[in-house]
């Protein structure tokens, strides 16, 4: 499956080289290598995230959607990515199709893949969608990526979108909210990435939300000089206050620990 589909894809790029004006075989080998290259960017960015849309997916190429469609053609054709009709909304979404995943397999083989078999809710893709745009923005600063997927192995009390490792060095959790969760769930987050901080996860936590509205919640949760304690009461995911204990929270109001931004994620 995976001979045959790069075998298509090498044909279908050395067709639409010829068909285009003429240029040096120099210079068809360099797109050929090029193609090859933007190829495989998809594939491991369709790995780590599992779907994605055309938009999305030349945005992390730094390209031009309206200019990639042999290039996305080419994917369809050879085998490498399928795309599916988001119900309702009628976008096409892209995963990885069959060759794809067994490409997916040879560049990344520590990540834990699996087979993906129906579209996930909407809400959810949107907010995959928005995660992926957070990370995009800030491409030319990133050294490496590790989605929430590739976390599991992790001990952590709670896992993050994902952690960025930094040109500088630095490994940023990154937190996208698109809604506001219970004044129990934003506690309980916010002391969990602390702990997290503690067993050295990660060195800081940057939140992303789309409106300033919902940043402000959550801002003004986190400048509360104390902070309650909630657990998680036994064999439930309720969450229930201790009334015996708080946290001060001045400590880490005087750190550069968390930090909140608002900017455009995705939309529709």
């Amino acid at each position: 499956m995976l001979s045959a589909a790069l075998v298509v894809w090498e044909v279908e790029l050395q067709l639409d080289q010829k068909e285009g004006a003429p240029v040096s075989s120099w210079t068809r080998a360099e797109a050929l290598d090029r193609g090859k290259e933007k190829m495989e960017s998809v594939i491991r960015w369709l790995a780590w995230f599992d779907y994605s849309d055309r938009e999305t997916l030349a945005d992390m190429l730094g390209v031009d959607a309206n200019g990639q469609s042999a290039f996305f053609k080419r994917l369809e054709v050879s085998g490498f990515v399928q795309v599916e009709i988001a119900p309702g909304i009628r976008r096409r979404i892209y995963g990885l199709g069959e060759a794809g995943y067994e490409y997916a397999l040879m560049l990344l083989p520590e990540l834990d893949l699996k087979r993906r078999r129906r579209l996930p809710s909407w809400v959810s893709l949107v907010h995959s969608f928005s995660v992926q745009a957070a990370i995009i923005r800030r491409l030319p600063e990133i050294e490496s990526i590790r989605p929430e997927k590739t976390l599991k192995h992790l001990r952590t009390v709670r896992l993050p979108d994902a952690i960025l490792t930094m040109k500088n060095g630095g490994k940023i959790a990154l937190e996208v909210e698109l809604n506001h969760k219970s004044s129990p769930r934003v506690f309980n987050i916010f002391l969990s990435h602390l702990k997290n901080i503690r067993a050295e996860h990660y060195d800081r936590v940057l939140y992303v939300f789309p409106g300033e509205a919902l940043c402000r919640l959550y801002r003004e949760k986190f400048d509360l000089s104390v902070w309650p304690i909630y657990r998680m009461r036994e064999g439930s995911t309720r969450l229930v206050l201790e009334t015996n204990r708080n946290f001060d929270a001045s400590q880490v109001h005087a750190s550069n620990l968390f930090a909140f931004t608002v900017e455009g994620l995705y939309s529709l």
